[in-house]
């Protein structure tokens, strides 16, 4: 019997700053419940007959599974937005470069939505323009590789390091996550013909989420990076800007 299994946690950022803690937080949280439900479901299976077929009790924890990362993936994601772009915008980098470019595509041409209107007027405009940017960005939940991609920008990722080839390779897990949440994985939702639920296999469910909550490692790594530099330097620009004290 081929168990299903998530690959280790990986390393955490070596001095992890502030702006990634509560994301890496929420993926090890994610991790863990995933596993959990992975270890029951390995039970059930090497309780009974592991070569005979699988119940649909079985199915619906791999199914949960799904669910269980979707929602892992969004969250972190959304947090590390929230926490890290205060700090990554203060310097003049790609994801300066994307908030920009957003703006003045999105929000800015044309007539103003009264969101934005309020945005830049409410007491703290920066945070509220950053508000508004994660909603754009996120919508109610992250579930598809382009959203990914805009996440990845806004960050100031390079697409180097995470290509939309990777990114695309997610697009599966997400169409399954569709199927399960608003489809309640019937073949046919409609309730024309067969309306049986999908056969999910075990194995692919496993590769998926374990393929979803890895790629969370590439987003949080070098995000923590880029604020770390980021902090160097509006240190350095303090440092310089003191003045030396007569002695």
């Amino acid at each position: 019997m081929i168990l299903v299994e998530l690959s280790p946690l990986g390393r955490k950022p070596h001095g992890c700053p502030a702006e990634a803690q509560r994301s890496w937080a929420r993926y090890v949280a994610t991790h863990k419940s995933v596993t959990g439900l992975f270890n029951t479901l390995n039970q059930l299976r090497q309780q009974g007959d592991p070569r005979g077929p699988i119940s649909e009790d079985q199915r619906d924890l791999a199914r949960a599974a799904i669910v269980f990362t979707a929602a892992g993936v969004d969250a972190c994601l959304r947090t590390l937005l929230r926490d890290a772009l205060a700090t990554l915008l203060t310097t003049d980098g790609p994801a300066h470069g994307a908030f920009t470019r957003h703006f003045y595509d999105q929000r800015l041409s044309g007539s103003l939505t009264n969101a934005t209107k309020k945005a830049v007027v409410s007491l703290d405009p920066r945070a509220a323009l950053i508000d508004l940017y994660v909603q754009d960005l996120t919508g109610p939940s992250i579930q598809s590789w382009k959203e990914l991609r805009a996440v990845r920008s806004a960050l100031g990722i390079s697409s180097d390091r995470l290509d939309d080839t990777v990114l695309q390779t997610h697009q599966p897990f997400f169409d399954a996550r569709h199927e399960v949440v608003h489809e309640l994985d019937l073949i046919d939702p409609s309730g024309r013909g067969t309306r049986g639920r999908r056969h999910r296999d075990l194995a692919a469910v496993g590769e998926q989420c374990n393929g979803a909550l890895r790629l969370l490692e590439d987003f949080i790594s070098p995000t923590a990076r880029a604020v770390k530099a980021a902090n160097a330097g509006s240190d350095s620009e303090d440092t310089a800007d003191t003045p030396e004290l007569d002695t």
